[in-house]
């Protein structure tokens, strides 16, 4: 869509779908400040909301040239609420729109086998806005920051990316803090990424990771308590601990290897200066502890995805294996 922006080329017809409300905002955005003259948005921009629209005014507006300007937009969010009978009424409009109106159609769940969505997808453009996947992230920060001019450093966008996850609105929002943070510089540091996210606390989910990987049993469970009474994911917690106990476990290939340790930190994905860390942790850890630890990390992800207890109490005890080294509370056999 940028890159029709930039030509001039959005089509009379667009159907935005996915559940990523930050990027189906944003497209929205783009598209009206291309279109529409905010003096002038009163007579050419019309927003409907599908439990709420009557399709013969949609229609009407639809089909009305605009007022003073060159193009009319015409909005419809929450689609996927219209019944299908009603949405069947707009097929003679997309076999023939105005090219004076952009007809933009938002819904969440569009499906696509219902002839409407299959007829808007054949005559306009579709947008995809579903969530992002963990390798979309980082090219979405790049760019989201190309736009100012800015660059970010690698161990940043690591940062940002675990702390963050794929939540946009979060990013977007600690992106424009960093951005009036460094002022007139040009390029986020790892430590400027540090000082913004922290926020109200004096840790992040680094330090339970490192705690947990030096099995300090007593530091571990002081911040897992800080992080679940904060409202912290059980689930984002774990994907954080799973991925440091595989970054072990392949530590161990490559230093059988004989890598270096650039090439370790290029195949853990890990910048260099965390690795001493990560080397510290692999000493405090036998295989077969860290093979457990890998297994006790997928049974909580069992038990906290299948709800058979409770979500703090399957951390609690997962944290205390993990630091001791031994299944005593985490394993279901023993539970039973």
């Amino acid at each position: 869509m940028k890159e029709a922006v930039k030509k001039e080329t959005i089509p009379p017809l667009v159907l935005i779908t996915g559940d990523e409300e930050f990027l189906v905002a944003e497209h929205l955005k783009k598209i009206r400040d291309h279109l529409i003259d905010p003096g002038l948005a009163d007579f050419n921009y019309h927003l409907f909301f599908g439990s709420f629209l009557e399709m013969e005014e949609v229609l009407n507006v639809a089909q009305t040239f605009p007022v003073f300007s060159e193009k009319r937009l015409v909005i419809i969010r929450e689609a996927e609420l219209i019944p299908s009978k009603e949405l069947e009424k707009l097929v003679p409009y997309l076999n023939n729109p105005l090219p004076s109106t952009c007809l933009v159609v938002v819904a969440e769940k569009a499906d696509m086998r219902k002839g409407f969505f299959i007829r808007f997808k054949e005559k306009g453009k579709l947008i995809s806005c579903g969530k992002l996947y963990e390798n979309q992230v980082g090219p979405w920060i790049r760019n989201f920051l190309r736009d100012s001019s800015l660059e970010i450093e690698e161990p940043a966008l690591l940062f940002l990316k675990t702390e963050m996850g794929s939540d946009l609105s979060k990013l977007s929002v600690e992106l424009e803090k960093l951005r009036s943070y460094i002022g007139v510089r040009k390029k986020i540091t790892f430590q400027d990424c540090d000082a913004i996210t922290r926020g109200h606390r004096s840790f992040s989910v680094f330090d339970l990771v490192n705690a947990v990987g030096n099995k300090n049993q007593p530091r571990a469970m002081t911040l897992l308590a800080s992080f679940l009474g904060d409202g912290e994911q059980p689930l984002v917690l774990l994907a954080m601990l799973v991925r440091h106990f595989r970054s072990l476990l392949k530590l161990g290939e490559c230093k059988r290897s004989g890598f270096s340790r650039m090439e370790v930190s290029k195949s853990l994905g890990i910048p260099e200066f965390f690795l001493s860390e990560i080397y510290k942790h692999a000493t405090l850890y036998s295989r077969n502890e860290l093979e457990g630890a890998f297994r006790l990390c997928l049974e909580a992800d069992f038990q906290l995805k299948g709800n058979t207890r409770p979500p703090d109490r399957v951390m609690e005890s997962l944290i205390l294996d993990l630091c001791s080294g031994k299944p005593l509370y985490s394993s279901s056999s023993l539970q039973k």
